[in-house]
């Protein structure tokens, strides 16, 4: 790409290759945005659960919570699931469901498991899902958003022990 031919002082850039030089971030909506990619999620994740905690409050005064958790083929999941039965305790929530994927990391809806998850929130038998960290449901920002999205519009939360911007 050429230059264009304004005058321009001797050391400074062309008003295009500064503008160029800028590094922008777009949210999904296509506004500018300086927030980071994980930090978005978690907002939004946040957001999408407040609302459904407010509804199922008015509901029913106990949340019931699938437990979730990913690991490699021939890998233990009960030391997963030790920490999201103390975490589901420390929220006061009851545990219905402990769903493990042992098929190693594919998209959320290639996991037989994932989609067990996903038919117990459809159904009403679960309320939300309680998953060690956002890597657990999917490793793809667009894909595990819109996993949060899902089950959001089935009226249930996604809940993670370790937030998506945690460092």
């Amino acid at each position: 790409m050429r230059q264009s031919t304004t005058r321009h002082e001797p050391g400074s850039t062309d008003w295009m290759d500064r503008d160029n030089e800028l590094e922008r971030h777009y949210s999904r909506t296509g506004l500018p945005s300086s927030v980071s990619p994980s930090l978005r999620l978690q907002r939004l994740r946040s957001g999408l659960n407040q609302e459904v905690f407010d509804h199922v409050s008015r509901v029913r005064p106990t949340r019931r919570v699938t437990l979730y958790a990913r690991v490699l083929p021939g890998q233990d999941p009960e030391p997963l699931f030790v920490g999201l039965r103390a975490e589901a305790a420390l929220r006061g929530w009851q545990v219905g469901k402990e769903i493990f994927d042992d098929t190693g990391h594919r998209a959320p809806q290639q996991s037989p498991e994932w989609m067990r998850v996903r038919k117990l929130c459809h159904e009403g038998l679960a309320d939300g899902v309680l998953a060690h960290d956002r890597m657990q449901i999917s490793t793809d920002d667009s894909l595990y958003e819109d996993e949060i999205r899902f089950l959001h519009s089935r009226q249930c939360f996604t809940a993670l022990q370790i937030p998506e911007a945690a460092p």
